[in-house]
C-alpha cells in the first residue's frame, strides 16, 4: 500500500465527466501526488489542485506508483 506524498502516474488517458460541467481530461503519463490512502482507494491531486479518487482495483491497469 502506498503512502501520502508519493507520486502515481496514469497509464491510460482518463476523462472525468459530470453533467453541466466541462469534461476534465488527463493524458497517460500525467503525474499525481497522493494526498490520502484508504482501504480501497487513494485521493490524488493534480498540479492545478484538482483531486480525484483512484481505486486500488485499477492499480496496474489505469495507474501505478512510481
Amino acid at each position: 500500500m502506498g503512502q501520502i506524498n508519493q507520486v502515481v502516474v496514469l497509464k491510460k488517458d482518463l476523462t472525468l465527466s459530470k453533467e453541466g460541467l466541462d469534461d476534465i481530461h488527463y493524458e497517460a503519463g500525467t503525474l499525481l501526488k497522493v494526498k490520502m490512502v484508504s482501504n480501497d482507494h487513494i485521493v490524488a491531486q493534480y498540479e492545478n489542485n484538482q483531486t480525484l479518487i483512484l481505486n486500488f482495483e485499477d492499480q496496474g491497469k489505469l495507474w501505478e506508483y512510481i
